[in-house]
């Protein structure tokens, strides 16, 4: 089979985990799987790439033309589109007057009903598809530990790292964890707080004050890791112990993924969560995790894993064993035998003409 993955040069965390790191290991473990990476299916404005050299084309909701959808579809080429969140934010979400001012969520809405099938990460999330398109599929995110960038090499500290990985619209979220550093610098000194992924922007400065109580805990107890592009991201959690999960409840969250608690598991470290969707159904406290029930769980819950500190190990194996159907290979036979289905239904008989990616 033909698959062109449609993935802008520069892309994002969605880019890397639902469309890179999938079809890539897709090809290198099914010799029958040819994929070509391509920025768009557009020659010009009006001109497209040849896509009946293609049995399927594959993008995410992030990077779609519908145009080149009707152009695909009207050739007979099945076109596959990626959705890992919601198509309506919240209102305090940092996107809501973009989404208001560029009629987004309706654009995402002609998506869904525009395009042959559907993949998603959860089961919530493909309950909201349906309302719109019934061919959907859950896939779920999942870890590439074969991936170089996701070896395992812990850099040694004196302190125990609690440390924070999150994007940009998570100010809400990060919060949550307002002067939980600064209670713990009164009884600890063997820790500390680390932002990562700061990139100057004035969202990680207000990371930055709400992890080092404005400041007056750094250096002692708070430092940072400067932005990874999403080539090296992954290898991040090389410089924490514990990772915090903070999320607030509502609609958007929900329908998230797990990757969170996938990435940490995987890396065998312990993690503090908030108990909501989408995490709640891998979290069990104090076996696998350290579960937040309510804010000041936050403090309770550093402070148990200092005074215990085998436990922060502890809880990372027995995270990494929940993850185990979230590893690259274990999706990867769900993907792949969607697409086989599509093609049998499409008739349509795969080639292995075209340039795809290596096989080795």
């Amino acid at each position: 089979m033909n698959i062109f993955v449609a993935i802008p040069e520069k892309f994002a965390g969605c880019g890397f985990y639902r469309q890179y790191q999938p079809h890539n290991r897709l090809a290198k473990t099914h010799s029958d799987v040819n994929v070509l990476l391509g920025a768009g299916l557009r020659v010009s404005e009006t001109e497209f790439v040849d896509v009946t050299e293609y049995d399927i084309v594959q993008f995410h909701k992030g990077y779609f033309d519908l145009e080149a959808i009707k152009h695909c579809r009207a050739k007979g080429v099945t076109v596959i589109a990626d959705f890992d969140d919601w198509w309506r934010v919240d209102t305090e979400h940092v996107f809501y007057r973009h989404y208001l001012r560029d009629k987004t969520s309706d654009q995402l809405i002609s998506l869904l009903r525009a395009v042959d099938y559907i993949t998603c990460t959860t089961e919530r999330l493909a309950d909201e598809i349906r309302k719109f398109n019934r061919n959907v599929v859950v896939l779920p995110n999942a870890m590439d530990m074969n991936y170089p960038q996701c070896k395992i090499e812990r850099v040694k500290e004196e302190n125990i790292i609690f440390a924070y990985l999150g994007g940009h619209c998570h100010s809400k979220d990060v919060a949550q964890l307002s002067g939980v550093n600064n209670r713990l610098s009164s009884e600890f000194t063997n820790y500390k707080f680390r932002l990562m992924g700061v990139d100057g922007t004035e969202i990680y400065n207000q990371y930055s004050l709400v992890l080092s109580d404005a400041g007056r805990l750094a250096p002692s107890y708070f430092d940072w890791v400067e932005k990874a592009d999403i080539w090296n991201y992954p290898k991040l959690y090389n410089y924490l112990d514990v990772s915090l999960v903070p999320l607030v409840g509502n609609k958007f969250n929900s329908l998230k993924s797990e990757l969170k608690l996938i990435e940490a598991g995987f890396f065998r470290k312990a993690v503090i969560c908030d108990n909501v969707e989408p995490y709640r159904g891998l979290l069990r406290h104090k076996q696998n995790a350290m579960v937040v029930n309510k804010y000041q769980n936050w403090y309770k819950y550093a402070k148990y894993l200092l005074q215990n500190p085998e436990a922060i190990s502890e809880l990372g194996e027995a995270l990494y064993e929940t993850v185990q159907p979230y590893g690259i290979d274990e999706v990867n036979k769900k993907r792949y035998k969607f697409y086989q289905d599509v093609l049998a239904k499409r008739n349509i008989n795969s080639s292995n003409r075209y340039s795809r990616v290596s096989n080795e």
